[in-house]
């Protein structure tokens, strides 16, 4: 499956793929996505456990963030 037909499908994008997306490290999108108040979605616990934010809420930070 292709990368563009995976972010149509899910709901959801993981830290990993902001940063990339952004051109930033990992814990710069921690950093901003809870300054900006994004939701998480915590799957699993402890250091394995998983993290994704809504796509849609970091979409709209996006377009609120254009100049």
């Amino acid at each position: 499956m292709s990368k563009k037909l995976l972010e149509v499908l899910s709901p959801y994008i993981a830290p990993r793929e902001l940063a990339e997306r952004w051109r930033c490290g990992r814990s710069s999108v921690d950093r901003i996505a809870r300054r900006a108040g994004l939701h998480r979605l915590c799957l699993g616990t402890g250091r394995n456990g998983m993290v994704r934010y809504i796509r849609k809420e970091v979409e709209a930070y996006e377009t609120a963030r254009q100049v």
